[in-house]
């Protein structure tokens, strides 16, 4: 040899084809945990709402009404459609109020609560 320094053609590709191959792993991985972010920031929204029926519902003794109830509500601009079920429990001084929460226009239930509430009973 002639005493020459640096890469040759084969080395710097090599290099370049581990680098790439590290880069893309590591792209993959910021998007899995923005994807997963994002979810979690969608559940999170979505308890905060069935919270807030919830308690809209035992503070009004008007919406104890035995049966099917749906609305929608917004939480930092992003829209959510819950389902309210009130049904008698085993004591017949309680109901059982379910709520689901689900992101506009999707299936996926984020968030459902069940609660008990003692209703008063007119004497």
């Amino acid at each position: 040899m002639n005493g020459q320094r640096g890469f040759s053609l084969m080395e710097a590709l090599v290099a370049i084809a581990v680098f790439s191959t590290a880069a893309v792993g590591l792209i993959s991985l910021n998007t899995n945990s923005i994807r997963i972010s994002s979810q979690l920031g969608d559940r999170i929204l979505a308890r905060q709402v069935a919270e807030n029926i919830a308690v809209r519902t035992v503070t009004d003794p008007q919406l104890q009404i035995i049966g099917m109830s749906a609305g929608e509500e917004t939480q930092r601009q992003r829209s959510y459609e819950w389902e309210r079920l009130i049904t008698p429990a085993p004591r017949e001084d309680l109901i059982e109020i379910a709520i689901r929460v689900r992101v506009k226009n999707e299936e996926a239930v984020l968030s459902e609560i069940t609660i008990l509430h003692r209703i008063r009973r007119e004497t």
